[in-house]
């Protein structure tokens, strides 16, 4: 599925073939290099985003027309490389119309704003009265020289070519934003990261209150323990449901035992962490550093807890953290963070996909695309992380695609970049000895 919710692919992209032939023999041609440079773009914004372009040219075994209208239909944007050529072409003018005609049945309808899915990308010099009917309200991006019969540009990491390819990468950004905006209101909207806070003694309320807010605040729903049950086995009840639907269970124990529940000579806190320890859902105690265990009067209490902190209670998916109070929001910030890269590396080992990350360099972005198109003829999910400039910048997208990834390949060559790729091997480095993924297959190429 692509980055615009209920579509396979966000982009089209429809073009006449002539317009890709190479003008220097076997060298790719304009159509394949602007496709390189756009998806490269695009990739910065977003890892998702799911491009559909005719690259193999189908081959004999397909039927064209079925093929294509199926990617149309399955597409949220179409993005038309319009030119003499262009407008001669039954079969792209066929395209434009059939995704005119579809799109406009929708319910969100040919219109995101005041902008049409239907973007229109100049490689000619052509008057706007000689446009196809279906480009009609919408604008053009320019990529022609100044000519009055206009070229296309040369491909380049530079101006005007780079500068009208931030500005195009910038509209389909901002029109993909307000399209998946658009369709909120039927789209599902994914459960938000929960987590159950244990009830506390009276010397940690305070504490325990301040930390729920910002959690709250950052976006979290917490769910609190239950402390009015009249009953032993009405509160295990409720506190079992209501642990198995968070993704984390917090208890802060301090020196005393808390309250009795009524009717029963058990104690909220103590039954609430052993009810936790019994689910599947992770368990993060907390105790401070300073408490010393033996001073503890209650007995059955202090034995309670030395069981937790020695592990002689051989509890699973249980963290027992001694820290100061105000490192306390911080410490279950790092391991709800923990936990989602634990969860996502889970995911990708168990829905049988390869999946391999491809880092490189923008200046050798075109070694890394055929290395891209041969890994992904062979059925390996590529996620493909070019980037330039700052390393440190966006760093943490590369760490995202780093918790996803099964096996990592680096591909560096300019040797002006030596610098740039001695901090990004770095950083690359040390994350995978974090995420405990150093054991995987690495290739790092380095000419």
């Amino acid at each position: 599925m692509g980055l615009v919710p209920g579509y396979k692919y966000d982009i089209f992209i429809s073009y006449v073939h002539a317009d890709n032939e190479s003008e220097v023999g076997d060298g790719d041609g304009w159509v394949d290099q602007f496709y390189k440079y756009l998806d490269t773009k695009l990739n910065k914004h977003s890892k998702q985003i799911n491009i559909w372009w005719d690259s193999k040219k189908l081959d004999g075994s397909q039927v064209f027309d079925t093929t294509i209208e199926e990617a149309i239909k399955d597409s949220a944007i179409i993005l038309c490389l319009n030119s003499r050529l262009y407008s001669q072409s039954e079969y792209c003018k066929k395209e434009l119309a059939y995704f005119h005609e579809k799109a406009s049945a929708e319910e969100v309808g040919l219109l995101i704003g005041d902008r049409s899915r239907i973007v229109n990308v100049l490689l000619s010099n052509i008057h706007y009265d000689e446009w196809l009917p279906e480009f009609v309200g919408t604008s053009g991006f320019v990529f022609h020289d100044e000519g009055a019969y206009g070229d296309p540009l040369p491909v380049e990491a530079k101006a005007p070519f780079s500068d009208q390819m931030k500005t195009l990468r910038n509209a389909l950004v901002k029109l993909m934003e307000d399209f998946s905006g658009d369709l909120q209101t039927t789209t599902p909207v994914k459960e938000e990261f929960a987590i159950y806070f244990g009830d506390t003694n009276d010397s940690l309320v305070d504490r325990q209150d301040g930390i729920i807010s910002e959690l709250e605040h950052q976006g979290f729903r917490v769910e609190r323990a239950a402390s009015n049950a009249p009953s032993a086995d009405a509160h295990s009840e409720t506190t079992r449901e209501t642990i198995e639907q968070a993704q984390l269970a917090v208890h802060l124990l301090g020196e005393f035992p808390g309250r009795k529940i009524p009717n029963s000579e058990e104690r909220f806190i103590q039954q609430q962490v052993s009810i936790g320890m019994e689910l599947s859902t992770p368990q993060l105690i907390w105790m401070a550093t300073n408490m010393d265990l033996s001073t503890i009067e209650n007995e059955d209490y202090r034995s309670f807890l030395e069981s937790l902190e020695d592990g002689s209670g051989n509890y699973q998916g249980v963290e027992l953290v001694r820290s100061n109070e105000a490192e306390l929001t911080q410490l279950i910030l790092d391991h709800i963070d923990r936990l989602k890269q634990e969860n996502t590396i889970k995911e990708v080992e168990s829905d049988g996909t390869l999946k391999v990350l491809l880092d490189t360099h923008t200046d050798d972005f075109q070694y890394a695309f055929d290395l891209k198109k041969n890994l992904t003829n062979n059925d390996v999910r590529l996620i493909f992380n070019p980037e330039d400039g700052d390393p440190q910048e966006n760093i943490e997208i590369l760490y995202e695609n780093i918790s996803e990834a099964q096996k990592y390949i680096f591909l560096f060559g300019k040797e002006e970049n030596n610098e740039w790729v001695d901090v990004r091997v770095k950083n690359t480095m040390k994350k995978l000895v974090e995420f405990d993924r150093y054991g995987q297959d690495i290739f790092l190429y380095l000419s």
